[in-house]
């Protein structure tokens, strides 16, 4: 009764989860965008004023000033705009490098062009390969392929992302892991992988839900 109850919840969990996934993804990828930019403006400009980063923060402000009062035309123009306008920063190496393209995926996204944004989240990821913006890509460019219905491509882009022991959102990305592995119908592989989730942090919010969906599993006969 207990394990059916839990299978209940995990399910109400899941379906909020699936219903409300865009609006969080986005969520997730203005705050990444949003941190990444303090960050790395904070640290550069402290040692040198650094042209490259002063005119993306220019674009950035332009693209979002006042932006909740426009109409969808005006919002898609200034998308558009800035596009135009980071096209040159996103070729060049570096963090300023990174910092457009991260930016033109999250524009990208917004517009569903989800590959053009995976595109961008990769080159983000390139550039930035041993700061903290390499997983946020990854885990980005996860979230395009399942987007993208390329299920292959989205486990094999979380992974990478769980793999990293400094993401800020390990758990999280490891739980998207283990939830694509499921889709997958590679089920012992994904409890396996929320069996590490929830062994390493069983008070983590993430580790909890994995818990369920291992319940879960093991009620519907899918696992042992």
């Amino acid at each position: 009764m207990a394990e059916r109850e839990e299978l209940a919840t995990s399910q109400k969990i899941g379906n909020l989860i699936e219903k409300n996934k865009v609006k969080f993804i986005v969520c997730l990828i203005v705050v990444a965008c949003a941190l990444a930019g303090y960050i790395t403006t904070y640290a550069i400009y402290n040692s040198l004023k650094n042209k490259n980063l002063s005119r993306i923060d220019e674009i950035t402000f332009t693209l979002t000033d006042k932006s909740g009062s426009l109409e969808e035309s005006e919002l898609e123009a200034r998308s558009n705009t800035a596009i135009e306008q980071l096209a040159p920063f996103t070729k060049k190496n570096g963090i300023a490098g990174a910092r457009a393209n991260m930016i033109c995926a999250e524009i990208a996204f917004q517009q569903k062009k989800y590959q053009e944004s995976a595109d961008f989240w990769k080159a983000a990821a390139k550039k930035a390969k041993k700061s903290y913006i390499a997983p946020i890509a990854y885990f980005n460019i996860g979230v395009c392929y399942e987007q993208l219905n390329n299920i292959d491509a989205a486990a094999e882009n979380y992974k990478i992302a769980a793999d990293n022991k400094s993401f800020v959102i390990k758990n999280h990305a490891k739980f998207s892991y283990g939830r694509v592995l499921e889709a997958q119908g590679k089920y012992a592989e994904a409890v396996s992988v929320f069996t590490e989730i929830n062994d390493s942090n069983p008070d983590d919010s993430w580790a909890k839900l994995a818990k369920s969906r291992i319940i879960a599993l093991k009620v519907q006969g899918k696992v042992e």
